[in-house]
This record gives structure tokens, sequence and C-alpha cells, in this order.
């Protein structure tokens, strides 16, 4: 009965930090009367369960849970650094408060306290570059440096040029100038929300750095020793990406910088968690602990286990799966030493509890959220599996058992977030957990060795260099095989919920035990997860007017036609783009279109060929073939994918919804069609270009258009009389203001890309935009 009243507490704790995140007092209101509904509920079917003072008391625990996380939530103090942002040239004081990581565009990043801000952003170089000068001169000029500061609060998210943190760690003091700016929010439907994302770890302000001064005495020891010389033996022992990636094994991503690539290949092989430190590492190193102690009293081996864990804790870092799979060792341990058996679950809720009461924002971190279910799956579901599995030798059932638990219930949580499958990630799990747990063992050996001498552990590195290179090749190996990467779409926040309901009764009920019933239960939530999407996808009408810069790109989707118009650059395509057509559930572009062969704003296309296949490709070019292009259209033969010019006057029949049609070329003109809508994209739209094309009497009548697309600038008048838009929208970050207002005169509704975030459009909701809904989702 006990366990069960820890169970209820700890779910109705979870659910009411959930709650948080409704706006002003709703989630108060949803809480109490979800609770006092299952008070009434609950124990008059389950006459067995909980009593009714039980789910009031949890109720008030989620109503706690709900008020503790709101008040836990990070705020700018009135001294911030971030009041000051945003300013081009600012000399900060602080103290690094995490070990400098890398990039992806090969800078250094790190968390910076601030404690001293110069707004001027002037001091005297030379004494920057000597603060431990004893020449007097240099200290009146130091104390009159000193001056220029004032004090000030709060962190700093900092880059700078990877050779400035040579020798840097956290703990130590330094003197930074940059540019201080505010973390923007996502300006397109989907992508990543960097600054809510700093905000959760109170961080409201960012400093591009430019140069650094470390000042006092650097830090002589820490943690960072011991992960130095462990990542050095293992480099030195199996050489780079071997040794890197058997770093990551023992010590997590955290500790080690992992080539981009990769990192990208186990993730898209779903081999994700092995490159984070997590409860897989924790285990082998308590049982180690335990095997090492196995003659020994139970005190001996409690200590030695604490030990092995504190230790593990400080080179790998207090990350949520870190933190969780030690507090659940350290539960083992207190069961071992009291001689009474525990209960994995309630130990798992627990630990999630106190997790979220010493840091609540980790409630919303997705390496906590998978940590915990697949956690929760091997505990409630492994075992169930493996006896299904009965036809196979013990040890093979087993091994399967472990990553499919993990996989059903990080499924639902994976498609809500990434809309993405990786279908052979179950066969790589399965091929690379002996490598995996053997060369884990082996590093954690390695690393130990190298703490007393750096050669002995490299020795051991080198003897791991066969399973480390064989992992990696299983990886690639997956990756290219046909269909590894699935995009099937990001479903909704109710179909997750119906799916982990029918998978905890799956758990739960005894009256799922056949194997019929649970097979049937089963087979509704995978119909449940996908069929509602593959409807939805059959029946949508959907453009959409991404904000990049100041260039004209827009997605169509109709009737499973997708055609796309532009693609940016590289860096937009990857982290923009690639995501958002996978939470479309786009595999395919039918056709791509391209009006702009600059290398500057065009080589997306090449990211984009290696994750999405293009059945068709068009462009609107004279000839200009720059070396990103050039390299475009080799991909494009190599696929067999069909390429041409459009011709001035040629139309491109989608369907019976969708045309584009190219009016004029040199400068380019291009009219669509999307349903009922006409919209007119000026691409060029300098002054030269405007007369050329208002010399063209006999173009003017064809540019009558519902919207007007273009990039920002003054329209010439006689133009814009010709088009006569209702709708006029920018793919800029800022509009002429004396064009806002000569539209707004002609009653024509403005958007632009720069204050409105992403533009979308359906024959339903008409023209809405990404502020709109982020607005609408705001508490205040």
């Amino acid at each position: 009965m006990k366990s069960q009243v820890a169970l209820v507490l700890s779910l109705f704790f979870i659910a009411g930090a959930y709650a948080s995140f409704l706006p002003d007092w709703t989630g108060f209101y949803v809480v109490f009367g979800i609770g006092f509904g299952l008070s009434m509920l609950v124990p008059a079917i389950w006459r067995l369960g909980p009593k009714r003072w039980v789910y009031l008391l949890a109720t008030i625990v989620a109503i706690f849970a709900c008020f503790y996380l709101k008040i836990r939530t990070p705020q700018p103090s009135a001294d911030d650094i971030s009041k000051y942002a945003p300013l081009s040239n600012v000399i900060v004081r602080g103290r690094v408060i995490e070990s400098p990581s890398l990039t992806r565009s090969e800078r250094a990043k790190f968390l910076l306290a601030v404690q001293e801000v110069n707004l001027s952003g002037k001091v005297n170089i030379k004494d920057l570059k000597d603060r431990t000068s004893s020449d007097p001169s240099s200290n009146a000029a130091n104390a009159d440096n000193d001056k220029k500061f004032m004090a000030t609060s709060g962190k700093l998210y900092v880059t700078v040029p990877l050779i400035e943190v040579t020798g840097l760690r956290v703990g130590q003091e330094i003197e930074l100038s940059g540019r201080l700016y505010l973390p923007s929010r996502a300006d397109n439907f989907g992508a990543f929300d960097f600054k809510s994302y700093l905000a959760r770890q109170g961080v409201f302000a960012g400093l591009s750095g430019r140069s650094l001064v470390m000042q006092g005495n650097p830090v002589s020891f820490g943690e960072w020793w011991f992960i130095s010389r462990i990542v050095r033996a293992h480099v030195m022992g199996a050489g780079v990406p071997e040794g890197s990636l058997l770093s990551s094994l023992v010590l997590g991503s955290r500790a080690v910088d992992l080539p981009s690539d990769l990192k990208d290949a186990f993730i898209q092989a779903g081999l994700a968690a092995v490159l984070a430190a997590s409860g897989f590492q924790v285990t082998l190193v308590l049982g180690a602990a335990i095997a090492l102690t196995n003659n020994s009293s139970l005190k001996i081996k409690f200590a030695v286990g604490c030990c092995c864990l504190g230790g593990y804790l400080l080179l790998t870092g207090a990350s949520p799966s870190i933190l969780r799979a030690v507090l659940m060792g350290f539960g083992s341990l207190i069961g071992l030493v009291v001689q009474r058996r525990s209960r994995p679950v309630i130990g798992l809720l627990i630990t999630a509890v106190l997790l979220l009461l010493y840091q609540p924002q980790w409630i919303w971190d997705l390496g906590f959220q998978f940590s915990f279910l697949a956690t929760f799956g091997l505990l409630t579901t492994s075992r169930s599996i493996a006896e299904r599995l009965e036809w196979l030798p013990p040890t093979i059932a087993e091994l399967l058992s472990v990553p499919i638990a993990a996989y059903i219930w990080t499924l639902p949580l994976q498609l809500l977030v990434f809309g993405k499958l990786s279908p052979y990630s179950l066969i790589a799990n399965v091929l690379t957990t002996p490598l995996v747990s053997i060369a884990t063992y082996g590093g954690i050996i390695s690393g130990l060795l190298a703490i007393i001498f750096v050669p002995l552990g490299a020795a051991i590195a080198w003897l791991l260099y066969p399973l480390l290179h064989w992992t990696i090749d299983i990886a690639q190996w997956i990756n290219n095989l046909p269909n590894a990467s699935i995009s099937v779409g990001a479903i909704s926040i109710w179909q997750m919920l119906i799916a982990y309901i029918l998978f905890v009764a799956i758990w739960l009920l005894p009256w799922f035990a056949k194997m019929q019933r649970w097979t049937i239960a089963f087979v509704l939530a995978c119909v449940v997860l996908f069929v509602p999407n593959t409807l939805a996808q059959q029946n949508s009408f959907q453009v959409t007017i991404p904000a990049f810069n100041d260039v004209p790109i827009m997605l169509i989707r109709n009737q499973n036609q997708t055609v796309l118009i532009n693609s940016g650059d590289r860096q937009f395509a990857n982290f923009t783009l690639i995501p958002f057509l996978q939470k479309l559930g786009i595999n395919r572009l039918d056709w791509g279109v391209s009006t702009d062969t600059q290398p500057d704003v065009s080589d997306g296309w090449n990211a984009l060929t290696s994750s999405v296949a293009i059945s068709q490709f068009r462009d609107i070019s004279l000839g200009v073939t720059p070396k990103p292009y050039q390299d475009l259209q080799q991909t494009l033969a190599n696929a067999k994918t069909p390429l041409a010019s459009l011709k001035v006057g040629e139309s491109l029949t989608i369907n019976n919804q969708v045309q584009i049609q190219l009016l004029n070329q040199s400068p380019d003109v291009l009219k669509l069609k999307t349903g009922d809508l006409s919209w007119l994209l000026l691409a060029n739209t300098d002054p030269k270009s405007q007369q050329a094309i208002a010399a063209k009497k006999e173009l003017l009548p064809q540019l009558t258009a519902n919207v007007l697309w273009w990039t920002g600038i003054q329209i010439d008048p006689v133009i814009l009389q010709a088009i006569k838009p209702t709708i006029a929208i920018a793919s800029a970050t800022s509009v002429v203001e004396e064009m806002v207002n000569q539209l707004y005169d002609a009653k024509v509704r403005v958007f632009w890309t720069g204050r409105d975030g992403s533009i979308q459009w359906n024959p339903e909701k008409d023209f809405h935009t990404l502020r709109d809904q982020q607005d609408s989702q705001s508490p205040i």
C-alpha cells in the first residue's frame, strides 16, 4: 500500500509540473479539476487501490508542483547584464561556470557568470594583455580602467574564436570584449527556440566575443585535470575519431567534443544514447564496484559503491540522465545494505521528483525526458518482451528485449519532437551493444590507468581500437541502408498521451496479460500514432514562407505534391528547412525551383539533397554557375533528377491547384497559383530592375495578383498599380517605411518575415504568422 501511495504522489507531482506551462492560473484549475475527479472516480472502480484521501493529497502535491515550477522559473534580476543589450562593443569581467565546448561553426562556447561590465568598450589595450605587471604606470592605468567598470550580475552565453579558450577552465576569472546581444525567438515554425532554451538556464543575453584575457592565477587543479588525462590517453591510443568515441562512451559527449559528422551518424542510426553518459555506464561502474568487493562486508561494498558513483558524477557532470542513474544506483546500494528488495519503478519516480525539486526546468530537457522514458520501459516492459521471445536462446532474447523496450517507450515522444523514425535502430543497438559494453569497460580501465600514467592508459585504448572502429562502421552501414531515416510527421500531444495511456494499460492491467489482447492494444497505439498524420498529409493544402534574411523562400504542399522555391544557405537548410520537412513528414520534394544561383543564398540545395530526394528541378539561370551550383548539378545528375531551366512564358502545372509560370527573365518575375490565390514574386527589386519591368508595357497587364511577394524595398508606383495586390508579403528583415504606409493607405494587408517570423497560408485559416501563434501561447 505504501508503494501505491508513493506511486500516486510522484505521478501527480510530475503531472503538476507539466501543467505549469499553461498560461496564468489555467494549470492550477486543470490540476485541481482532474485530481478531484480522479479522487471521486478511481476509488469506486479500483477498490483495492489507494483510498480517496491519497488522491486528494496528491492533488495538493500537484498544485504545489505547478506553483513551485512557476516561482522557480528563472527571471532576469534588476541589474542583469541583459538590461544593457544590444551593444556592439562591451567588455565584461566574470567567472567561467561551464567548460568550453565546440560549436558547429568551429567556435568555442561556454557560460560566464558576469561580475562587471564596461559599456564604453574602451580600456587600455596594453593593460588587457598584461594584468600582472608590477610597473607603477601600468598599475595606475589598471586603476583608471577599473573606474570604467560597474557592477552587474547574470549569466552570458559566450562564443569566441577557438584559439581564445586555450587553457581556459571552469572557475577561471576572465575579461572579455565583444558584441552583447539578446537571443532571438524562433523565426520559423518548428524551429529551435534559442531564447527559451537559454532562459531555462537563467541566461538572457549572449556575447559574441572577440578577445579574451585571463585574470588572476589559472585554475591549477579540478575535475578537468582527470578528464584531460583520460581523453589524452584515449586519443593517443585509439586515434581520432575512435579515441574521441571511447571518451564519449566513458564520460559522455559533454566531456569531449566529438566530430559533428560522427555525432550526426550515430544520431541518424538511432544510437544517440551511446554517446551520452547515462544509466548504462553507471550500471557498468556500479557493477564493477560490487564485483570487486564481492568478498567484503556490506559496509565496504556500500562505501566503495558510493565513492565510484560520486567520482563518476564529478567526471561526467551533473546532467539529468547521469543524476537519475546515480540516484537510482545509490538507492540500490541502500537496498543492498538494509537487505530489502527494492521497487525500481517507485525508485525511478521518486528520483524524478527529487531531481525536479533540485532543478525544476529539467522537466523540459529532452535528455531528462528520454532518459526516464527509456529506463521506465526497461523496468516495466523488457521482461515481458523477453518472455514473448522465448523461442530464441535466452541470451539473445535478453539482448533484444532491452532496446525494444526502450524504443517502444521513447517512440511517441520522438515522434512528437522530431517526427522522424530510424527503422534500423533496433538492429543497430543489438549489433553495437556487445561492442559498446566491452569498449566501455576497457575505456574505464584505460582512464583509471591514464590518471596514474597516460601512456599506460593509451596502451589499453590501442587494444580497443578494433571494437570502436567496428562500432563506427556499423553506424555508417546502417545509415547507408535504404530508407534508413523516414520522416513520418510530428504527432499531436493528444496522440502521444493516448499512446502512453495504452502502454501503461498493457503494463498494469491483468486483462492485457493474454498475448492477443496485448497485441491488439499495441496495434491500436500504433494506429493512433501514425494513421491521423497519414490522413492529414493526404488532404493538406499549405503554403509556408520561411524567414531567412532577405531571400524569398516558399514551400507549397498540396495533394501529396511538395514544391520548394529556393533553399537559403547550407546552415539554414540543415537547421531549419530539413527539420521542418521532417515534422511535416516530407521525404521527397516533387519539385525544386531555384530563382537564384548565388553561392551565399543557394548552397542549401546541396544540403537538402543529402536528406531529401528531389524528383524534378528547375532554375532560372542565364548561364551563371558558381561552384556550389555546379556541385548541385552534379549531385542531381548522379541521382538522375531531371534538371532544366524555365523559359519565359513556360508554366509548371503541379496539379489542378498549384501552378508556376515565369513571366519575365532578368529581372525575374514569377507568377504562382495556389487554389484561388495568385502570387507575384519580384525576386529582383533594385531600381534598375524595376525600371526594366515598368518599361515593358506588354508585361504590366500580366502582373495582376492577389499577393505581392517581394524583398521589402520601395516598389515603383506603376508596377504596384499593375499588380493591384490585397496582400503584401516581404521576405525581408525590414521594409521601407514609406512602402508600408503606401500599402496601408491602399488597404493592403502587410506581412514581413523580419517582424512576423514565418508566414503560412491555407484555405481554412487564411494567412497567419509564427508571432501570432507564439503570442497566443504566451502566458503574458
